[in-house]
């Protein structure tokens, strides 16, 4: 029943109620002859209706209490469900919708936790870092990637405004002009030594008015780093090539032009055209190895092929040893008999000590180069050493890069293509070993490799 008519209801009963305790008191009254009204007939006449009526508003105000209690919690995130015992009324009625709107603010809350914690997620498991802005430019958002970039462990509310993140002020000049209505911009950035990509995109309301912005960071410097390297590589490449190329051309021309009468000058004319000649094959058999070794993943340089350091010597010996007996340099070479299996190749591995033996050999005009090997328990040392000329201490970073030479014009009349030890250090390092170099100006060289054990069954 509606509420109204109960009041009305209550209301008429007592009103009745009353009327009918005055009457009957006055009818006593007339009856019993007596003059005066029957206090106790006016109270009870008063006090009764008035007892039902509060007690009825009583049941009310609870029931009211109960929804505001109920409606506290919601507002706190409990959306347990509520109880009346009465449901028949408007109260009930609205304690029904409360009810659904319970579930349904419960169900739109869970939805948006798990989304915020899914974009958490997101956000603290990409590399490129994440600023969001408001629409005056105040610093909302920043995930852990942002802050590694720009080396600053704070929280958002510790940062108000993007300047106070980045320091680059073209950068906030293009955020605010985003934030004005252009539709996006991008930005390379210099951070002590890194190289970051930042791309700015507005965010729009549904009516097309600017929002904030939220601005990606891209660390590039490894990208840029590569496209240098790429670039220095092919142009060395063209340089190595054309330049016994354009010797080679030359002295055919000469030939051609009437030098091949003479035998003595055509003799070393063609001399001088097969020494170039096997220059550019030693040259492209490089670029060939080098190529192989970066396009194989690390299993397959090793893949299941053990080899000896003993047995891959004894290959190279007879080379290695004329080469030096020719510059009158003493090889030694202490290999004890039990070394352990390595994970390699045979051939790779001839080709490996044949490089760093031959290196030494070329570079140095007197004394001796040596080789020998330390037993550890899951690598086998490797140390080639050598009395020669040494190298720069400000030149040794860079030994091991694709056609670099510390003395150029020496590198070439030695016949080298400045990649024996980039191949090396690829050889090495896909097996998952490491290649060290200690070196000192009129002293000498030494290199040190640490190559993995095999394990034999």
């Amino acid at each position: 029943m509606s509420i109204k008519w109960r009041i009305t209801g209550l209301f008429l009963g007592m009103t009745g109620l009353s009327l009918l305790l005055f009457w009957v008191g006055e009818s006593v009254r007339l009856i019993s002859g007596r003059q005066q009204i029957d206090l106790g007939v006016v109270l009870l006449a008063l006090l009764l209706p008035a007892g039902i009526v509060y007690f009825y508003t009583r049941q009310l105000i609870r029931r009211m209490e109960k929804l505001h209690f109920a409606t506290q919690r919601i507002a706190r995130g409990d959306f347990e469900h509520i109880h009346l015992s009465d449901s028949s009324d408007e109260i009930g009625q609205f304690t029904i919708e409360l009810n659904n709107l319970s579930r349904h603010v419960e169900m739109i809350v869970q939805n948006g936790t798990q989304e915020a914690q899914k974009m958490e997620a997101i956000l603290a498991g990409m590399q490129e870092g994440v600023v969001a802005v408001d629409h005056v430019g105040r610093v909302v958002l920043v995930n852990a990637a942002a802050e590694r970039i720009f080396e600053r462990q704070k929280t958002v509310r510790e940062l108000e405004y993007l300047l106070e993140l980045t320091y680059d002020t073209e950068l906030e000049q293009l955020t605010r002009k985003v934030l004005s209505g252009q539709p996006s911009a991008s930005r390379e950035i210099n951070i002590a030594q890194r190289i970051v990509q930042s791309k700015i995109n507005p965010i729009l309301s549904g009516q097309g008015q600017s929002r904030g912005a939220v601005i990606v960071f891209h660390d590039v410097t490894e990208l840029r780093r590569l496209e240098k390297i790429r670039t220095e590589f092919v142009a060395n490449v063209s340089h190595e090539l054309r330049t016994p190329l354009t010797s080679i051309k030359g002295f055919v021309e000469t030939l051609l032009d009437g030098a091949a009468e003479d035998p003595s000058l055509r003799n070393r004319f063609l001399g001088i055209i097969q020494g170039e000649t096997l220059r550019l094959q030693r040259l492209i058999e490089d670029l060939l190895t080098l190529a192989r070794l970066e396009g194989q993943q690390n299993h397959a340089i090793s893949s299941i092929k053990i080899s000896y350091v003993q047995n891959a010597f004894e290959i190279i010996k007879p080379v290695i040893q004329s080469f030096a007996q020719a510059k009158e340099i003493q090889l030694e070479v202490d290999l004890p008999d039990n070394l352990p299996p390595l994970k390699i190749g045979e051939n790779l591995l001839s080709q490996l000590l044949l490089n760093l033996l031959e290196n030494a050999v070329k570079y140095t005009a007197e004394g001796r180069v040596w080789l020998n090997a330390q037993v550890g328990p899951e690598f086998l040392r490797l140390e080639f050493g050598d009395t020669g000329c040494g190298i720069p201490e400000e030149t040794l970073p860079r030994i091991f890069e694709r056609f670099y030479r510390v003395d150029k014009a020496r590198s070439r009349e030695q016949g080298g293509t400045g990649l024996g030890l980039s191949i090396v250090k690829h050889m090495v390092e896909g097996l998952g070993g490491n290649i060290s170099v200690n070196s000192k100006l009129g002293v000498g060289t030494v290199f040190t490799c640490y190559l993995p054990r095999a394990k034999l069954k």
